[in-house]
């Protein structure tokens, strides 16, 4: 397996920690709480980078993200559930990066690699 870059672990960070929000403020919580702050005068260009990510999903659920037609990574199928004693939900997926993410991504719509 290819290693991880940061860009790829940034976006499944932001999408798995902070789904219930846009993708910009999702990135942003997750800058934040790796110690980065994202300065007013910048906020535009994470505002455009959020919009140069395109996620699709597939009908069970899988999501593929990409940016520039390059698969970055694939995220799925996302499941909440709860533990016992913990009011808090949990999310139990699998993520694949790069052309493994685009590969199975192919395997789910049923087109071939």
């Amino acid at each position: 397996m290819a290693e991880v870059t940061a860009e790829q672990q940034l976006l499944a960070d932001a999408i798995l920690r902070h789904r219930q929000y846009p993708l910009a403020t999702a990135l942003r919580r997750v800058l934040l709480a790796a110690g980065e702050y994202v300065p007013d005068e910048d906020a535009e260009l994470l505002y455009d980078y959020a919009a140069s990510v395109f996620i699709d999903t597939a009908l069970d659920g899988f999501h593929l993200v990409s940016r520039d037609e390059v698969p970055l990574l694939g995220i799925g199928p996302l499941e909440l559930f709860a533990e016992p004693g913990n009011p808090a939900l949990l999310t139990r997926c699998t993520v694949w990066y790069g052309a493994a993410a685009q590969a199975e991504w192919k395997r789910r719509v049923g087109e071939q690699p």
